[in-house]
């Protein structure tokens, strides 16, 4: 029975009203992006996440009314052509897990998140198998560059 009344916790609750709201990712704005091979389209989507615009932790009053930049709508409409061109699953997924393994913001919970949809991804059918690397791909751009202390102490340290 608990399992069943998962939407109406307090973690969905409070996050409800800050969600972008349907259709997403925009068709119109798919169907306008250049036409670019499966690495050409891996690279831009990447870039897309990398050239965010920074938080500006001056101006968060309160964490929990952040709200993701405007371009993390790039990123997922670039990911949803990804799938719209059938290019390679495999090649997101691994793309989209060197993003995420900068993360130490959530204590990993974007690595555990990409996990999970890769998970789902393979253990769903199609039509609906691409949703979950779409919302993986948001995922990442909103996590990315929050807290990456752990990740850029390690990387320190391999070059060491």
């Amino acid at each position: 029975l608990a399992l069943l009344t998962w939407h109406t916790g307090p973690e969905v609750r409070s996050t409800q009203n800050r969600m972008e709201p349907p259709p997403q990712p925009n068709r119109e704005a798919v169907a306008a992006l250049p036409v670019r091979t499966q690495a050409a389209l891996l690279d831009a989507l990447e870039e897309s996440i990398y050239t965010q615009p920074p938080t500006d932790w001056s101006k968060v009053t309160n964490l929990g009314q952040m709200r993701a930049v405007p371009e993390v709508k790039n990123t997922v409409n670039l990911a949803q052509q990804y799938a719209d061109l059938g290019y390679d699953p495999d090649a997101l997924i691994s793309r989209l897990a060197t993003i995420v393994v900068h993360d130490n913001f959530t204590e990993m919970h974007a690595f555990k998140h990409h996990q999970a949809t890769f998970e789902e991804f393979h253990a769903t059918r199609l039509p609906w198998r691409w949703r979950h690397l779409v919302s993986a791909a948001q995922a990442s751009a909103i996590s990315y560059g929050k807290n990456m202390e752990v990740y850029e102490e390690a990387v320190e340290l391999l070059h060491a």
